[in-house]
């Protein structure tokens, strides 16, 4: 969920009911108020609930971007597509979209893991 900050969020936050906020995508936002310019700070956040691990950051995050479902839909039009149940331009499309999820889902593992390594959680 996008969620918004007057001052830099810490990437990982106790909440206090045995959860932990997670972020990630952190940016400064500057724009014009009526009083002056301000900064503001954006960032994707979920709750992810104990025992607090690297690859359960991961779950969460996974199924907070692209829902619980997304990844088997597209894991079985893969495997249809490279078992010729498609016509070859269908079958072009869903293995390149089950690659671009692939390399998108690799890079937000890859952040989760270098947080969690930063943040002394294994």
């Amino acid at each position: 969920m996008k969620t918004y900050y007057d001052e830099k969020p810490a990437i990982i936050e106790a909440v206090g009911n045995g959860g932990w906020h997670y972020r990630w995508a952190i940016k400064e936002i500057q724009f014009e108020s009526e009083d002056a310019p301000r900064t503001q700070w954006e960032c994707e956040q979920v709750i992810v609930y104990a025992p607090l691990t690297s690859n359960k950051i991961v779950q969460v995050v996974i199924a907070e971007v692209w829902g619980l479902d997304i990844e088997n839909k597209m894991l079985n039009e893969y495997n249809g597509a490279n078992l010729g149940v498609y016509d070859e331009a269908t079958a072009a499309d869903k293995i390149a979209k089950y690659k671009a999820f692939l390399k998108e889902r690799n890079a937000l593992k890859a952040q989760v893991d270098s947080d969690c390594k930063e943040a002394g959680i294994k």
